[in-house]
């Protein structure tokens, strides 16, 4: 028998491989671990087909594995089975924690998940009873809620199998786009209508390509819609002030008497505007004063030169010059004159009565 090095690597190499492979499978899949862990037991109301050698999940990691499910005939209703949890390292549970049965895939498979509590919370005393929960497949709760709802399901799907006949038929807007060419191709030239604005929109060109590429354009948009957003609401307090008879023209509309003055102001402003027109019509025709003054160039001119005076006049009032222009824009003026005119006032008031003494007098000397 040839005993080369070749062939001695090779029958090493597969036996240690077979070595390597047993232990991963003792290891790995039988969960065999050489740290020490816990037990647990956990009461249930059934078992929900869970067997041993089921995932154990703690916070959503993985952290043991179903060593043991029991029976209890005899026991209550919520301890008939009895779980026997292997954890691949220490599990602190604390109170407020969950524990439930769930389901691994919706296929099938069984895990128990457990939430070990709030952080914080005090934490179980060792030995503790435990009892979990069990939620049910989802497939089952979809059959249950079939079932339960099953008129109206069979509703839906009579009228699912109503609109497909329909479409099949030609009938509603989706038939007719199926049988109909002619609105089958409007519906094409639609799309690619709204094809060619995407693109505008994207290159930039038309008014809504302005507004998404163009940042200045935008802004000025965005900033008259909030001018316009300020001017509809002054409007509308404005119509709540009129509403509500708030302000000269609310009064108007809730007061009768004041309304019948406005319209009668209106009325005279209508007659005042009536004779103005009348007025202008004449002067153009060159009858009346402003007529002539229009058509005789001399009086056109006198009646420019007084308005020129009369504008000197009242800028020279205004400034203060001239005795009324002193009157009227100085204090001390005015006090004087107020002085003046109680002094006369004070004179005219001893004649007055001084005078049935004078005319005693008078008619006395007279007589003499």
């Amino acid at each position: 028998m040839d005993h080369s090095p070749r062939r001695d690597f090779l029958l090493g190499l597969v036996f240690f491989g077979a070595i390597g492979l047993l232990l991963y499978y003792t290891v790995v899949l039988t969960g065999f671990s050489l740290d020490q862990g816990s037990k647990g037991y956990v009461w249930f109301e059934s078992a929900a087909g869970l067997k041993t050698g089921d995932a154990v999940f703690v916070a959503g990691r993985q952290t043991g594995k179903v060593s043991k499910v029991d029976y209890y005939d005899g026991n209550d209703l919520d301890k008939r089975i009895g779980v026997s949890i292997a954890y691949d390292e220490k599990v602190t549970l604390r109170e407020g924690y969950t524990i439930r049965i769930a389901e691994f895939t919706m296929l099938g498979g069984r895990v128990i998940e457990i939430d070990p509590g709030p952080f914080g919370s005090p934490s179980l005393p060792p030995n503790s009873e435990l009892k979990g929960s069990v939620t049910g497949a989802a497939l089952a709760a979809i059959g249950e809620f079939l079932e339960d709802n099953r008129g109206d399901v069979e509703q839906i799907l009579a009228n699912l199998r109503k609109t497909t006949d329909d479409m099949a038929a030609g009938k509603g807007l989706l038939g007719a786009l199926l049988t109909d060419k002619q609105m089958r191709d409007d519906a094409t030239d639609a799309i690619h209508s709204v094809q060619r604005i995407t693109k505008d929109i994207q290159e930039g060109t038309g008014v809504l390509g302005m507004l998404v590429s163009d940042v200045e354009q935008r802004d000025r948009l965005l900033n008259m819609l909030r001018e316009t957003e300020i001017v509809l609401v002054a409007t509308r307090k404005i119509v709540e002030d009129l509403e509500a008879g708030r302000g000269a023209f609310g009064a108007m509309l809730q007061d009768e008497s004041m309304r019948e003055q406005a319209l009668s102001i209106t009325d005279n402003l209508a007659f005042v505007s009536s004779r103005v027109r009348l007025m202008v019509s004449q002067a153009e025709q060159g009858e009346g004063i402003l007529g002539r003054v229009l058509a005789r160039e001399d009086l056109a001119i006198e009646a420019e030169q007084f308005i020129h005076d009369l504008a000197l006049m009242t800028r020279k009032i205004a400034s203060g010059q001239g005795t009324v222009g002193k009157f009227l824009m100085e204090a001390e003026a005015y006090d004087e004159m107020i002085m003046a005119l109680q002094s006369l006032n004070g004179q005219l008031e001893d004649a007055r009565e001084a005078q049935p003494v004078s005319s005693f007098a008078q008619m006395l000397l007279g007589g003499l």
